[in-house]
């Protein structure tokens, strides 16, 4: 079966400097580094154009790829953009670049150039963006420290529950379903985090978070200790879950497609941070545990050891 990453593994093996993050780190000029990420969508497998309209697949297509260059805290500049057009998607597929200009132009980036090819089946987008950033002002995934305070930001779960709401077709849940089909990145939180010495590491949750901190701490060689308790969701969000007997704090950790972030932060700079940021954004730079020596990641409820079974998104279906 194929596996993500020995995929990444057996190419990191022979490109071990720009293999691994959210995106790849490029020397510039001066002080300054490009940062140059990638990113597919397949219909019906990524999406379905039953329930995304162009102008939704555009505006997402862009800001998976911003997600990334915000995780490292640089700043989208160049989109490229390749596209397999299928014949019966043919209107689809103009309407989905005209709304792709209209996306870059919101987001403060010049589309220069791409690909085009037909389809025999599928509508297939790839989307690459360049960005830049002060090269020591780069954030990476295996720089966490032991001691340092796990933080979040960002809706947990919600672009699930709008997986779910769309793919059954409820008639409500507007909020969850606009967090799945048109998320927007968390650009000018990267930029700000990016200045901050006290921030460690960062990467965005893309897979759900559980599995990403996992990566994150595998690419660190440290462990997660994270506090459930510190996991509690919102009222209206476990309503939900309920709704879809589904369990909330599970959702919160395996759910994918949030495009938030995940950072570090030294623990004697977390307060005055947490409080710097809500004062900047308005809502809160959530901790939900530690950083600690060992491997994987690790739970406790009322600093008790728990268990969980947690089955999280894997792209070939592999055991994660």
């Amino acid at each position: 079966m194929l596996n993500e990453t020995q995929i990444i593994n057996q190419l990191k093996a022979h490109f071990p400097q720009y293999i691994g993050d959210d995106a790849a780190v490029i020397p510039a000029s001066g002080d300054q580094s490009y940062i140059i990420s990638k990113d597919l969508l397949i219909e019906d497998n990524h999406f379905r154009t039953s329930y995304f309209d162009a102008a939704n697949l555009a505006h997402k297509a862009l800001h998976v790829n911003l997600s990334d260059i915000a995780a490292m805290g640089g700043k989208a500049q160049f989109v490229l953009c390749g596209i397999a057009i299928p014949t019966q998607l043919a209107q689809y597929a103009q309407d989905f670049l005209a709304a792709l200009v209209t996306a870059c132009k919101d987001a403060s980036v010049i589309l220069i150039g791409g690909d085009t090819t037909r389809s025999t089946d599928k509508l297939c987008i790839c989307i690459s963006v360049i960005g830049i950033s002060v090269t020591q002002n780069i954030k990476y995934r295996s720089t966490a420290k032991i001691g340092d305070v796990v933080c979040v930001i960002g809706n947990l779960g919600y672009a699930h529950l709008g997986l779910i709401s769309c793919e059954q077709s409820l008639p409500d849940l507007q909020e969850y379903k606009n967090a799945f089909l048109c998320p927007t990145a968390k650009i000018n939180e990267g930029l700000w985090l990016a200045e901050k010495p006290g921030v460690n590491s960062m990467m965005d949750i893309s897979d759900g978070l559980y599995i990403d901190l996992k990566r994150l701490c595998m690419s660190s060689q440290v462990a997660a200790h994270i506090e459930l308790n510190d996991l509690q969701p919102p009222t209206a969000f476990k309503k939900v879950c309920d709704r879809l007997q589904l369990e909330a704090v599970n959702v919160m950790l395996t759910g994918g497609e949030d495009y938030g972030l995940l950072c570090t932060v030294n623990n004697a700079h977390y307060a005055q941070l947490a409080e710097d940021f809500k004062h900047e954004f308005g809502y809160p730079l959530q901790r939900i545990g530690n950083i600690v020596a060992g491997a994987n990641v690790h739970f406790t409820e009322n600093a008790m050891p728990k268990q969980l079974e947690l089955k999280p998104f894997s792209h070939f279906g592999e055991e994660l």
